[in-house]
């Protein structure tokens, strides 16, 4: 049995200069996350951003987020050690860190398969809910970019959204609202700073949003879609298209997680040519969670760090 660590590592908030590191620690794990993801979220909360750092040299080894969605519920995600380190103590002690923070309150977690019984027999999260997020990506020369063209909604006016625009960052977070039921202004902010990749919304007639978009570079390769909601499949068809389209990193292939709660999310990815890759079901402490309108949700905006 390998030796425990758990002794020779400080357990404590990452500073702003390390998330860098757990964004390492996450690609070698081969799995996705936008380019600049992390760093912006940090913003958000940079208590919830838990990291274990070896005491003799500084180096962050291991992560695990537990990042404040309102004062009565946390979203758990990016939890990970660096792979010549698991088993031997480091998780563990960072998801206790990480439950204190969480306290009494609610939290949630999208479950990897092979670790689902773990998180729901023994680690708490025993309410798993009725619907699965599932991953989907596709090679650029396997998307069926014109199918989405002929099918969108023209009606809609599709603009790109520039940093620093306070007005449409209002009703940015209105719209946001109407999909969490709760307000997320801090989310909507870095996601529109964000000088990676593009960010779109759909306006209707009367000026009003009716859906946004964004699109990243994926830390893996290529591209990452997320997050995408909309009123409706065609105003989503329109932006899908607009942010493949215009982010070169497309050329490479796209990602996108989809939720079977809102089968039109799921036809929506397959109608570009998106294959599904797995599962992921989602995790809650207790099953009382924010109403979110899942007829919007199109792609969430991340997996790690919201609940949609």
């Amino acid at each position: 049995m390998a030796k425990s660590l758990a002794d020779q590592v400080d357990i404590r908030p990452l500073r702003a200069n390390e998330v860098k590191f757990a964004v390492d620690i996450w690609k070698e794990q081969g799995l996705e996350e936008g380019l600049h993801t992390l760093q912006l979220w940090h913003q958000t909360d940079p208590e919830g951003f838990v990291g274990a750092v070896l005491k003799d040299t500084g180096e962050v080894v291991g992560s695990c987020a537990a990042i404040k969605q309102r004062e009565d519920l946390y979203f758990v995600g990016l939890y990970a050690v660096r792979t010549e380190l698991q088993g031997r103590g480091i998780g563990m002690k960072m998801w206790e860190y990480a439950m204190k923070r969480v306290g009494d309150n609610n939290a949630g977690l999208n479950a990897v398969p092979k670790h689902l019984s773990t998180y729901r027999d023994h680690a708490g999260f025993s309410h798993v809910a009725a619907f699965n997020t599932w991953v989907y990506a596709a090679p650029w020369g396997e998307l069926n970019i014109d199918s989405l063209a002929s099918l969108k909604d023209d009606s809609v006016e599709i603009r790109r959204v520039n940093v620093g625009d306070d007005e449409v960052l209002g009703m940015l977070v209105d719209y946001d609202e109407k999909v969490h039921s709760f307000r997320r202004e801090r989310a909507i902010r870095v996601t529109m700073d964000d000088d990676d990749g593009i960010l779109l919304a759909s306006f209707g007639a009367n000026g009003v949003i009716v859906g946004f978009g964004k699109i990243s570079t994926n830390i893996q390769e290529g591209a990452l879609v997320g997050p995408l909601y909309a009123n409706s499949l065609p105003i989503a068809r329109g932006l899908l298209h607009a942010l493949v389209t215009e982010f070169s990193p497309s050329r490479v292939n796209v990602t996108a997680f989809a939720m079977d709660g809102n089968p039109d999310s799921c036809r929506l990815t397959e109608e570009l040519g998106l294959k599904k890759l797995m599962a992921v079901p989602r995790c809650y402490r207790n099953p009382d969670v924010p109403k979110a309108d899942f007829k919007k949700v199109y792609a969430h905006h991340t997996l790690n760090f919201s609940l949609f």
